[in-house]
């Protein structure tokens, strides 16, 4: 079971997470001139995770992105800057998942 909850703002989720899980790396996806790309990114399974996905229209909020861990973002060509979220959000679960499935696979089970 995922753990989940409901919070009026984005901020208080990532207060409420610094406070009971500090140990999760906080994740925003975003393009911005701060962001690296998510493959260069080594996500472990036994690691705590969380994206925060901004809204179609303006993104992550810029008031929260100096409390998240890092900014990443998937690299485009061409005219477009961003994929909408629907779009971003399976493929850097996939890298994620991609990641977890490679070091399973290296120690064999």
């Amino acid at each position: 079971i995922v753990p989940h909850g409901h919070f009026s703002t984005t901020m208080e989720a990532i207060e409420y997470l610094r406070t009971e899980y500090s140990e999760y790396e906080i994740f925003g996806m975003e393009t911005t001139d701060k962001s690296i790309n998510y493959t260069t990114i080594s996500y472990k399974k036994e690691e705590e995770d969380v994206f925060v996905l901004g809204n179609e229209v303006s993104g992550v909020d810029t008031e929260i992105m100096p409390y998240l861990d890092r900014l990443i973002e998937i690299p485009m060509f061409g005219a477009k800057n961003s994929l909408n979220i629907a779009a971003c959000a399976p493929v850097v679960l996939y890298e994620v998942l991609r990641q977890w499935n490679t070091a399973t696979d290296e120690e064999g089970n």
